[in-house]
């Protein structure tokens, strides 16, 4: 796969400049135009990530990922739940005004509704 590479940079680090001309089998230019540098250049690659059996966590996929961030809301639904609950029993108890019911509310259903959205996720995961 042929890449090309075009940019425009208004920075006068040279090391900087000159790091993608100077990749291995890249053939390429830098030209000063005013105040900034053109660099062009040409690289012969692989594509974006193709050897993938040197990533870090090779055993985080996407659908994993997904069931930590449910696992996580799940968790959090239920502490702000409880939260909604405690705070309507004070209100009937005269303890509370009814605003902080009100707010407790919105973040319980607020949380409710990224956990379905993460359960729906990771139920479209393969």
């Amino acid at each position: 796969m042929k890449l090309k590479l075009k940019a425009r940079v208004n920075r006068s680090d040279a090391p900087t400049i000159r790091l993608a001309p100077e990749q291995p089998s890249a053939k390429g230019s830098v030209r000063k135009a005013g105040d900034e540098f053109v660099v062009e250049a040409e690289m012969e690659g692989a594509g974006v990530a193709a050897d993938t059996g040197n990533v870090h966590t090779p055993t985080m996929t996407l659908k994993n990922a997904a069931l930590l961030a449910l696992i996580g809301t799940i968790l959090m639904t239920a502490l702000l739940v409880w939260q909604f609950v405690f705070n309507f029993l004070n209100l009937l108890r005269g303890l509370v005004p009814a605003v902080m019911v009100f707010e407790s509310f919105v973040y319980a259903f607020g949380c409710f509704s990224v956990m379905v959205f993460f359960y729906v996720f990771h139920r479209a995961q393969s």
